[in-house]
């Protein structure tokens, strides 16, 4: 990988307590566009951060490097540092974390994959996503180099590793022009291929148990551990 010389952002010129303001009122584009590199990002984190809990249903868009479009629809479960991902097509697939382990369970083949979530989550989006990464510490905005979203419905933001990382070269998140809500996420690797993750029919702040991100190995599932 290609090692990204960049820079440190350090704290803008807008106080924490004038962002806060911001975030509660709503940020129009212009205004979001004017704070500081370092101020985009935090608002964007704080924003995210802000919800305890949200579920939605996401359409996912695989674009491998000389291959056609690959998508997959499901629903996504969140409650701060867990998440529950069910593809329902075009193949039945869950995904669950509860902040320590993650399962990856496939009903086709009666097994599923069990690993440290630190494995796979430490500095990379998954981390974002469960609200226990930081974005400010782990990536650099800079100017977009390639048009991800083809019809972006938000303000769109792209952001590079400071360090490099085996499976992301970069990523750009579209958030809602006002009120900084996660709209969409592309990630992008080093062969070129890009994923793209759009949440619909968002519902934020909903009861969810805890019970609802553990996975219960059934008996006769194939266990296949990873650590």
């Amino acid at each position: 990988m290609t090692h990204l010389q960049t820079l440190r952002l350090r704290s803008g010129t807008v106080s924490k307590t004038l962002l806060a303001g911001l975030l509660l009122l709503g940020l129009s584009g212009a205004l979001f566009c004017a704070l500081a590199e370092s101020e985009q990002i935090r608002a964007i984190q704080n924003r995210y951060l802000a919800t305890e809990t949200f579920t939605a249903r996401f359409v996912q868009t695989d674009r491998r490097a000389g291959d056609s479009l690959r998508q997959a629809t499901g629903e996504l479960r969140y409650k701060r540092g867990m998440m529950r991902w069910h593809y329902d097509t075009p193949e039945e697939q869950l995904i669950v974390t509860n902040g320590q382990t993650l399962w990856l369970y496939d009903p086709l083949l009666e097994n599923v994959t069990i690993q440290p979530l630190e494995a796979v989550a430490d500095g990379t989006a998954l981390a974002f996503l469960l609200g226990i990464g930081d974005l400010e510490n782990d990536f650099t905005l800079r100017p977009e180099t390639q048009k991800l979203f083809d019809a972006p419905q938000g303000e769109v933001v792209e952001l590079a590793p400071f360090e490099p990382m085996a499976n992301l070269d970069f990523l750009q998140m579209e958030v809602h022009p006002k009120t900084l809500e996660l709209q969409a996420l592309a990630i992008a690797d080093l062969s070129g291929n890009v994923r793209l993750i759009r949440l619909e029919q968002v519902q934020r702040d909903v009861p969810l148990d805890d019970s609802e991100f553990v996975f219960e190995v059934q008996p006769g599932m194939e266990v296949i551990r990873t650590d």
